[in-house]
């Protein structure tokens, strides 16, 4: 027999991995996903967590053997899911972007902080200067 322990490291692990998979979804929805249909799309990631949740709940109400009505409700929750999925991934549109202005901010964005680092250098400068001055003064 295993010890219990040694089931922390795959479950460490499946639980890293789901979060690592729940932030990429949630990522790619909000970055490609149009912006009137961003919360539907979030609703729908988080959906089958919640009716799992509670299917659990009904699971535990019922009376030990009954577990055909855990997989009929678990199927079924699974059923409504897709139908939802199906229902917004029709209505989903391919985000197009614009290329150029995307380089137009980027050049805008690279402009203002190579300005502000030239501001920086020659203000360090001039304060070299003056420190050095004030030291020959003394």
């Amino acid at each position: 027999l295993w010890p219990y322990y040694v089931l922390i490291i795959p479950q460490l692990l499946g639980g890293v991995g789901l979060l690592l998979i729940l932030v990429t979804i949630l990522e790619f929805t909000l970055a490609q996903g149009p912006r009137y249909m961003q919360g539907t799309l979030i609703g729908t990631l988080f959906l089958p967590f919640v009716l799992s949740g509670l299917n659990d709940v009904i699971s535990v109400s019922t009376p030990a053997g009954c577990y055909w009505e855990y997989y009929a409700t678990t199927s079924g929750i699974v059923f409504v899911s897709l139908i939802i999925y199906s229902i917004v991934a029709y209505r989903y549109k391919y985000r197009q972007r614009n290329e150029l202005s995307d380089i137009n901010v980027r050049v805008t964005i690279e402009e203002i902080y190579e300005r502000n680092l030239e501001r920086e250098a020659r203000e360090q400068d001039k304060d070299d200067t003056e420190y050095l001055i004030q030291s020959i003064n003394y």
